[in-house]
């Protein structure tokens, strides 16, 4: 169940992301998240292993790099490009990460691709022009790519290029550890610029559908979401546990027509299902020689690193 309910929260981070970004400015969401967020994880963190764990200098520096790619960078890219794509759209955009990752580590690192990843990486890319040019290419040249469009790509290079740090991060550091202390990096990282701009002052000006989207998108998507999906990695296995990461774009897809009731048009509809596609046989159980589904290491319950998941969209 909470392998189910995981990426459910996360969809539906998507539709409450939409919710806030019609009233504060992306840098204040991004923050005030991660400040909540904390309050969650610094407890959890020390309830579950005991003891603060203590980085090495090492640990510390690639922190800071996930910390600017997976909290600053991702987040500001994603509460902007929320402004003007819709839940609906953006969903399809993001689950293109996948095949990005998969990409990556095939091109870079020399990871073999098999022919069902391969096939998962063409229909992800398909589905995701088809969604991006609405069907009509000579329209999307001659007019071009809209900037939130270009800002969500933003996010799945940003979130990429987090998932495949975090498996280095986590040959010592649990998942919750890596999470918390590049959320708390994050945090300071953007106070000077919160503060200098005077975007908290926007806070009182909140509705109460944002301050519960704002509650949601910290305790729900970024807090229980992930710490749920570690679990079920520990319980049923890192190759197991992915294939529950298909159910994030028909969550938030769901979600955008019931609760902001966003249109479905038929590009979107076709791009979803070939990248829901390349998302499943991108993450689908292979034999570990050949799984490349894999980007981040969680570790084992005895404590070593092992092949697991790309990491779970942190929106």
């Amino acid at each position: 169940m909470k392998l189910v309910l995981a990426p459910v929260l996360w969809g539906g981070a998507l539709v409450a992301g939409r919710v806030v970004s019609a009233d504060l400015h992306p840098l204040a969401t991004t923050w005030v998240r991660f400040v909540l967020v904390l309050l969650f994880l610094f407890p959890v963190l020390r309830l579950r292993e005991g003891s603060w764990p203590r980085p090495d200098r090492r640990d510390l520096l690639l922190l800071l790099v996930l910390s600017i790619t997976g909290v600053v960078v991702y987040n500001l890219l994603l509460f902007s490009g929320l402004r003007t794509v819709t839940a609906v759209r953006s969903s399809v955009i993001m689950a293109l990460t996948p095949a990005v990752v998969a990409v990556i580590l095939g091109v870079f690192f020399r990871e073999r691709v098999g022919v069902a990843a391969a096939l998962g990486i063409v229909a992800a890319f398909s589905g995701a022009f088809v969604t991006i040019t609405d069907a009509n290419i000579p329209a999307a040249l001659q007019g071009g790519v809209s900037t939130g469009d270009l800002l969500l790509l933003g996010c799945v290079l940003s979130w990429a290029a987090y998932t495949i740090l975090a498996r280095h991060a986590m040959r010592r550091l649990s998942a919750l550890a890596v999470l918390t202390y590049s959320s708390a990096m994050g945090v300071v990282l953007l106070a000077p610029f919160v503060f200098a701009g005077g975007f908290l002052s926007t806070l009182a000006d909140m509705s109460l559908p944002t301050v519960g989207a704002l509650l949601y998108l910290s305790f729900g998507a970024a807090g229980l979401a992930y710490l749920w999906y570690y679990e079920g990695i520990r319980d049923v296995g890192a190759t197991r546990a992915a294939v529950f990461l298909n159910l994030e774009p028909p969550a938030a897809i769901l979600l955008g027509v019931i609760i902001l009731g966003e249109r479905l048009t038929v590009p979107v509809i076709v791009g979803a299902l070939l990248v829901m596609t390349g998302l499943y046989l991108v993450n689908r159980p292979s034999r570990p020689d050949h799984d490349l589904s894999s980007a981040e290491p969680p570790a084992s319950q005895s404590g070593r690193p092992r092949r697991g998941p790309q990491a779970p969209d942190k929106s």
